[in-house]
């Protein structure tokens, strides 16, 4: 008998719903599928593969596939993207790593360059070097939001491949495509502008220049921001 479907938690639901209906997927650094098993039961996707680099998480991900008697669904021990065939993905997801390690492994799968398929990124850390290395390699976000889970507000973003139009402006890597139109974007976009501030004030003395830099992106960060929603 197939148990209750469980809830995910807001910022996998949040990569869940970028998830195109219908569509192949692929869980890159898999959360003992959980992500895949709640699509796959909502009739969301064709099939879907499991990845991670650890035999620990895939073992629970296969557990996890016999207790909700999933069909589609495969587990794979796969560095980043490297054991993942080009049409088993054609939405990838990439969420709970670092934004670094996000870029390192888009940067050893040159198949994901392709402007039909799409990118569900979530990173735990280092959102604006994920974000410079999406501009400066030829990737556009198409849309991201802000969410909080447990006491942290992380960004989703949408991404494909899209040469030739970089997304520029100076606030683009601190805050990507958010504005400040939800009360997790808004708490996201304050977070930003405080840990700039700290940066700046800390490099006033060994960098005046870019010190001067971060603290003005800190302010004009700080002005989209409704008043009553700074205290």
């Amino acid at each position: 008998m197939s148990r209750p479907l469980f809830q995910l938690d807001p910022r996998l639901q949040l990569c869940a719903d970028f998830v195109r209906p219908g569509a192949r997927m692929a869980d890159i650094g898999t959360d003992h599928a959980y992500l895949p098993v709640w699509l796959e039961k909502q009739g969301r996707i064709r099939s879907a593969v499991a990845a991670d680099v650890r035999t620990g998480p895939l073992a629970k991900a296969e557990e996890n596939l016999k207790r909700y008697q999933t069909e589609n669904i495969s587990v794979r021990l796969s560095d980043g993207l490297e054991k993942i065939q080009p049409e088993e993905a054609e939405d990838i997801v990439i969420a709970g790593m670092g934004g670094e390690l996000i870029a390192q492994i888009l940067s050893v799968a040159p198949w994901v360059r392709q402007e039909e398929r799409r990118l569900i990124l979530q990173p735990m850390t280092c959102a604006p070097e994920l974000r410079d290395y999406l501009r400066q390699n030829g990737f556009a976000v198409l849309r991201e939001e802000a969410v909080e889970s447990r006491g942290h507000v992380y960004s989703v973003m949408l991404v494909c491949w899209q040469p030739g139009h970089p997304q520029t402006g100076e606030l683009y890597p601190y805050i990507g495509m958010l504005r400040p139109d939800t009360a997790a974007a808004r708490t996201y976009i304050k977070k930003q502008s405080a840990a700039l501030r700290v940066r700046g004030n800390g490099l006033s003395a060994k960098d005046p220049k870019e010190a001067q830099r971060l603290l003005r992106v800190a302010d004009q960060l700080e002005r989209l921001i409704p008043k009553e929603d700074l205290k």
